[in-house]
């Protein structure tokens, strides 16, 4: 019906886009194209030039992978961070499913202190609670802050430790059984 009535409106009025009646909620939803990837999303949170604390130079890894442009490069890079093979097909749904396998995906709107990055780790993982003053995944030195999730490696990294620790229900896209 809703669809309907958007049809009847973009005739009406020349508008395109979908008019929404939801509940008590009525609203005209104009859905926004996704911009296409740059050159400069890469694992430095989407900056042509990576933060000067990144800038300094680190000891040399077998990892070569600098730029996420898509789902291919996350599974590249979560086999060349040493995920089992086995996995690869459910890390590559749910990265899919949950960012667009973007780094610099970030959902300010969940309620456990938003979500990071590729895997949309929620910011219970890494804020400090009862439990653990520092941070689950600071207390196991996988980050410092929330924001390191942007970083493709340690949102990878992270999602391993998470995965390990509790398989793949802390993933509310993961449908399967392990």
């Amino acid at each position: 019906m809703a669809y309907l009535f958007s049809k009847i409106a973009a005739g009406l009025f020349g508008v395109w886009g979908v008019f929404v009646v939801s509940g008590a909620n009525v609203g005209f939803y104009d859905p926004q194209p996704i911009p296409a990837p740059s050159s400069a999303n890469t694992v430095y949170e989407g900056l042509e030039q990576p933060p000067e604390a990144l800038q300094q130079p680190v000891e040399a890894t077998t990892t070569t992978i600098t730029t996420i442009a898509g789902c291919d490069d996350v599974v590249n890079l979560a086999q060349a961070l040493g995920w089992p093979v086995d996995q690869l097909a459910t890390l590559r749904y749910i990265a899919d499913a949950e960012s667009r396998c973007m780094p610099w995906a970030h959902n300010t709107k969940d309620p456990n202190g938003g979500s990071y990055g590729i895997m949309q780790i929620n910011g219970f993982w890494c804020l400090p609670n009862t439990y653990w003053p520092t941070g689950w995944l600071q207390a196991h030195g996988i980050l410092a802050t929330c924001d390191d999730l942007f970083n493709a490696t340690i949102n990878l990294q992270a999602a391993r430790a998470i995965q390990s620790q509790s398989g793949w229900q802390p993933w509310s896209t993961f449908k399967g059984n392990e």
